[in-house]
């Protein structure tokens, strides 16, 4: 039930149906849940993605770190994230954030980022 592109890598992961990986994207030691779709050239390692997340290109979700016990990052239900974002490892990404929530182009470990829209406007 998933569509992965040629080029793409996916290792040690889960993925739910519906989800859509494009070229020269990199998934690794991650759970990405029902309907997400992960853009060109994206990577996410150690992450936990919910349902109908979309990953816009070049964005860089946690990371593999050698010799460290794993830290992970997790990203809520429908989020759409801007390209070329990076969220360290340990950073926490509420439900229904969209581009315009996040500060800036980088979002720390121990950041949680949530919607600034009101539940109406959701």
């Amino acid at each position: 039930g998933c569509e992965i592109a040629p080029g793409a890598v996916v290792e040690r992961s889960v993925l739910s149906p519906g989800v859509l990986v494009r070229e020269g994207a990199v998934i690794r030691e991650a759970v990405i849940l029902t309907d997400c779709v992960i853009d060109r050239e994206a990577v996410i390692e150690h992450a936990i993605l919910d349902k109908k997340v979309c990953v816009a290109e070049k964005v860089h979700i946690g990371a593999i770190r050698a010799g460290f016990e794993p830290v992970i990052t997790m990203v809520g239900k429908n989020v759409r994230t801007p390209g070329g974002l990076v969220i360290e490892p340990g950073a926490v990404i509420g439900s229904d954030v969209i581009e315009s929530d996040f500060p800036s182009q980088l979002v720390r470990g121990n950041d949680y980022i949530q919607t600034k829209r009101l539940p109406y406007e959701i």
